[in-house]
């Protein structure tokens, strides 16, 4: 069988816009490192783009220090100032340590996770791949990247724009522009790798959708097919099928691995980020104008909302695997056979043991069900 390549794959190339901003921000490497299009006799410029990626991640968790230092400082000073309590420059000076702990933990894992997000890749183009053998009805990229753009280029955008206004209109006049503009920046890249695992689960059920037509497929078949033979190679096709949705199943323990510690300090420096804002909120309410007000309930909806949406992509891929076992419930009605009995009671069997779940190393699960019990836990 030909090997197919990265440029063939729809998703890939869907994703790898995505890529390249999350790259800008360093969040992951360059789609160049990671999905190896250079020629092999120009691997050595892999090694040197490598070399001055690290040095810009060193460049940037450099100056994120000293920004924290220059905060840590100003709050100091504001608390002996007001005469405020303890616990006021405990959670402002803690808020810039955690903060500063996610970005050394994105920064690493963009160092050191991009083999394992290579091997996600290559799975997920060899699943679209053989999935596309077997299934006629096949996706455009056209649709795909409207897909891509709907859910997760709005939510970019979103990140990009609507949170660090509100991050640059709370933040202290006290700092000179410029440690405000970066403060401001170091807290909408640490928000990116949330929309970085909303577009790996929005990928993962990209796959589970292309499996779900081919089995729909199969269904038309077997409503038409009487013959014997025919309805054999049918129930080898569904057997295929089953095996292609436990492939998935396998990239998305791939997916839990790679998001695991960044999103449970995520969630946890979001959940802090909540805490704060009703803080400082509660502080300075007779001294903030209408305006600020507006922007710390703004801020803090904005900061839930980053905590659902991971929720919410998450129980959209756990509904679509879902319904596979709704579709093998309609297959049985279709001239049931021993043999089509034996493959759909193993097909059952499969969904009932690899059950779609979303953690955070098994602490808790990241769904709609868990989003009260994830917000509590953050």
């Amino acid at each position: 069988m030909r090997p197919a390549t990265y440029t063939s794959s729809a998703l890939v190339s869907a994703l790898t816009p995505y890529f390249w901003a999350f790259s800008l921000f360093a969040v992951v490497l360059p789609p160049c490192v990671i999905l190896r299009t250079v020629p092999t006799q120009r691997q050595w410029s892999l090694q040197l783009f490598r070399a001055f990626f690290a040095l810009y991640i060193l460049a940037q968790l450099a100056t994120s220090c000293r920004v924290t230092y220059i905060n840590s400082a100003m709050i100091s000073r504001f608390v002996v100032r007001s005469s405020s309590d303890g616990i006021t420059w405990l959670l402002s000076l803690g808020i810039n340590v955690v903060q500063l702990i996610v970005q050394i933990v994105l920064y690493y894992q963009a160092l050191t996770g991009h083999q394992l997000l290579t091997n996600m890749l290559f799975n997920v183009m060899e699943l679209e791949r053989d999935i596309r053998q077997h299934c006629k009805n096949e996706c455009t990229l056209a649709s795909i990247r409207w897909r891509f753009r709907l859910r997760i280029g709005v939510w970019f955008l979103i990140i990009c724009i609507v949170f660090p206004y509100l991050n640059y209109e709370l933040a202290t006049t006290s700092l000179t522009p410029l440690p405000r503009v970066l403060t401001v920046l170091f807290c909408t890249i640490v928000q990116l790798k949330g929309v970085e695992y909303c577009m790996n689960a929005q990928l993962v059920q990209e796959l589970l959708h292309l499996v779900q037509k081919q089995l729909l497929h199969l269904r038309h078949e077997l409503l038409r097919c009487e013959d014997v033979e025919r309805r054999r190679i049918i129930y080898t096709d569904l057997q295929t099928n089953q095996n292609l949705l436990s492939r998935i199943w396998d990239l998305l323990n791939q997916v839990e691995r790679y998001f695991c510690i960044p999103m449970l300090t995520l969630f946890f420096y979001n959940g802090f980020s909540i805490t704060q804002t009703i803080h400082w909120g509660y502080i300075n309410f007779e001294l903030d104008d209408l305006n600020l007000r507006l922007c710390r309930i703004a801020f803090a909806v904005v900061i839930i909302t980053t905590l659902f949406i991971p929720c919410y992509f998450s129980q959209c891929c756990i509904d679509e695997y879902n319904r596979f076992g709704t579709m093998l419930h309609k297959l049985k009605t279709v001239g049931i056979d021993e043999l089509l009995a034996m493959r759909l009671q193993e097909y059952s069997l499969q969904l009932m043991h690899q059950q779609m779940m979303f953690t955070c190393g098994g602490l808790f699960d990241i769904n709609l069900k868990n989003f009260g019990a994830v917000r509590k836990l953050a």
